[in-house]
């Protein structure tokens, strides 16, 4: 794998706030790749499913030439690039290479905050001393990864989470990147506003309709300006431009959100296939949560339908819960409302759940004994252990059968 070290911007002084993001390369791929010596140089796309209907996970190198990429509808993934080996995402052999990542990253610093399964930011400030010049130490640090996982990864360097995100990401594959102090708003000008985290396509869009391609052409506009075109999005905006941002890294490993969300096989408005599936989803859902030791106060569903509109519902509940049924029963009445305001004869192309607002008390207990409520500790106990060991399809709740069976 080639080395690139490269800078921007001129040497700062010592002791100046440096961050690190680091961004692992093409991840599921490069997992897919251990052990499969058949794989290396080829074009290798993962996703959910690899069937017509799955959307892309993640493509390799090889297949992004074919203009493969991920969020992709597998179909079209496989119009543009039909010779390539598809195969099956497996989260749980991920999570643990993740957790393999991230503990190599915490031999550099404790300040690590992981914000996806493939990607974190590391706060080098002061340890020059420790491991030597930030290049260096970037350097070392995808060494370290590399040797422990086979995977490689990418690094930016500067003095910020925004400015550092942007870097690794013009650094792919597999290279370093650091932008000096004082260096951030000459890095950041030629590059389209695309590049800022956080802006997506139709703010892009909305960008490029009144002339705003660059993140140059962005920080030429004033605030007043910016605010009363975008509002309160303005002032950010205002500062992504100019590469400020003094957030602090998020140490606490709790997620925002914990969910899972599936693709049909083919679009479905039948009642009761729909309320099992989300049975099985806010199950899936609720025993990750209390994997984590959690509870969850906000129910989100995530709607699909087959025209691909999205449509998101929330609830929100009186106290935190882990319990199966206290998060299903609430998830299955959003449905209900969805479907009884859209049409119970549209169809559905996905489906899916997520749990915020965790707490990292479980739910308050009752002030008067409730034999119910232990009793249902009890079986998801129960049913937790039966499914670490045999998979989630082992055992199903006696209610999600029933709706499977109805005709």
């Amino acid at each position: 794998m080639p080395k690139r070290l490269e800078k921007q911007g001129p040497e700062p002084p010592r002791g100046d706030r440096l961050i690190a993001h680091v961004d692992m390369d093409a991840f599921f791929v490069s997992v897919e790749r251990m052990g499969r010596p058949d794989l290396e140089n080829q074009p290798v796309i993962v996703g959910g499913s690899t069937g017509r209907r799955g959307v892309v996970s993640a493509a390799s190198y090889e297949a992004r030439a074919f203009g493969v990429h991920s969020a992709m509808p597998m179909a079209r993934a496989r119009e543009l690039c039909p010779h390539a080996v598809y195969i099956q995402a497996n989260h749980r052999k991920y999570g643990e290479a993740s957790r393999r990542v991230m503990k190599t990253l915490g031999d550099f610093t404790p300040a690590v905050q992981a914000v996806s399964v493939d990607e974190a930011y590391l706060d080098l400030s002061g340890t020059e001393r420790l491991h030597g010049p930030p290049l260096q130490t970037a350097a070392r640090i995808r060494e370290a990864v590399l040797r422990e996982t086979n995977c490689s990864a990418s690094i930016g360097l500067a003095s910020s989470r925004l400015v550092s995100k942007i870097a690794s990401g013009l650094s792919k594959p597999a290279g370093i990147l650091r932008v000096y102090p004082g260096g951030e708003a000459a890095f950041l000008r030629p590059l389209k506003v695309s590049k800022i985290p956080g802006v997506g396509r139709v703010m892009v869009e909305k960008l490029n309709r009144i002339g705003i391609m660059s993140i140059g052409d962005l920080a030429a506009q004033s605030l007043p300006f910016l605010e009363a075109q975008f509002k309160n999005f303005g002032p950010e905006l205002y500062r992504k431009a100019r590469g400020l941002d003094d957030s602090e890294l998020e140490l606490e490993s709790r997620p925002k959100s914990i969910g899972k969300e599936t693709t049909f096989a083919e679009d479905t408005a039948d009642s009761a296939k729909l309320e099992a599936v989300l049975t099985g989803l806010a199950e899936e859902a609720s025993a990750r949560v209390r994997r984590r030791g959690l509870s969850a106060r906000h129910i989100t569903l995530k709607l699909r339908f087959s025209d691909f509109t999205t449509l998101t519902r929330s609830f929100t509940l009186e106290k935190p819960t882990h319990l199966d049924k206290e998060i299903i029963e609430p998830a299955l009445d959003l449905l209900r409302r969805a479907r009884a305001k859209e049409g119970r004869n549209r169809k559905f192309r996905l489906l899916g759940v997520y749990l915020s607002g965790l707490d990292a008390a479980r739910a308050q207990p009752l002030l008067i004994k409730d034999e119910t409520r232990e009793k249902e500790e009890r079986l998801v106990e129960s049913l937790d252990e039966i499914r670490e060991r045999f998979g989630h399809e082992a055992v199903y709740a006696r209610k999600n059968v029933e709706r499977i069976r109805k005709p």
